[in-house]
């Protein structure tokens, strides 16, 4: 297995091998590859990021390699560092990673960031995270991901995320109205304002690259108006240990400017 060599989290290397050691023993002949998206194939891997994975199999799972994959999440979460226990990923059948008409719309096995549960959902059916398992993929076995598929057509990429700012603005706005709302802490304002950027840099360039990235680019390119709100968004993002900002509210005026910045980004996109 490829070495991941992270300096935030020491044990991840350690995780990722028992890990996949155990996904190869329990798939056997139905793994093709394992391997890492997210953050760390994007460069932005940080105190607060998940280890984002995608394996990719011959077939779909079985109920009996279901069983077998719970039990290996649930024996991977309780080694209780912090890589362990915030594991996010999918299975993608290579059929299935070659079927364009499909992305977004047929659901994987899916296990969310802190959960052991292996349950449906199209969230990593996504052509930016196609992009990524592509082009900045890390193998942690298998062959090189360039081999399986057809790289993703800018333009479909660039249809995906004109589709989601606006979504995300939506999810923004009506979060921010209930009590204690994750978009109104710290950290779910930041993470939507970073992510809006990334977002906003890959209708330009094409290609998904790392939050920093985006907030560089942002900076150079929109309005000054919204430098502070970004560059504080990334203050808030960097050097920060799990938890210390994931539930603590924001400033209501930095809610209300996200806010307006995420309506802004939108209204920009429609106009495409």
């Amino acid at each position: 297995m490829n070495r991941v060599g992270n300096e935030v989290y020491p044990e991840l290397d350690s995780v990722l091998e028992q890990f996949v050691g155990s996904v190869e023993h329990a798939l056997q002949g139905n793994l093709i590859g394992a391997y890492l998206v997210g953050s760390l194939a994007t460069g932005d891997f940080d105190l607060d990021s998940d280890i984002d994975f995608l394996i990719v199999i011959r077939e779909e799972l079985t109920p009996d390699g279901l069983q077998a994959l719970g039990a290996i999440h649930r024996s991977t979460h309780a080694l209780g560092n912090y890589p362990a226990k915030h594991l996010e990923g999918s299975y993608i059948s290579l059929a299935l990673l070659n079927r364009t008409d499909l992305v977004g719309v047929e659901p994987l096995w899916y296990v969310d960031n802190g959960s052991t549960l292996l349950e449906r959902s199209v969230h990593d059916n996504q052509w930016h995270v196609r992009w990524i398992l592509r082009e900045r993929g890390i193998v942690l076995c298998g062959p090189q991901p360039n081999t399986l598929f057809a790289a993703a057509p800018a333009e479909v990429l660039r249809a995906e995320v004109i589709a989601a700012i606006p979504n995300l603005k939506d999810k923004f706005l009506a979060d921010i109205q209930q009590p204690s709302g994750w978009f109104s802490m710290q950290f779910g304002q930041s993470f939507a304002v970073l992510t809006c950027c990334r977002m906003l840099h890959t209708i330009q360039t094409g290609q998904v690259q790392s939050k920093l990235a985006g907030m560089r680019w942002a900076l150079q390119t929109l309005d000054r108006r919204w430098h502070e709100l970004i560059q504080n968004a990334w203050t808030e993002r960097v050097g920060v240990r799990f938890g210390e900002k994931v539930r603590q509210p924001a400033d209501k005026k930095v809610v209300q400017e996200a806010a307006a910045f995420l309506e802004y980004a939108a209204a920009s996109v429609e106009k495409r």
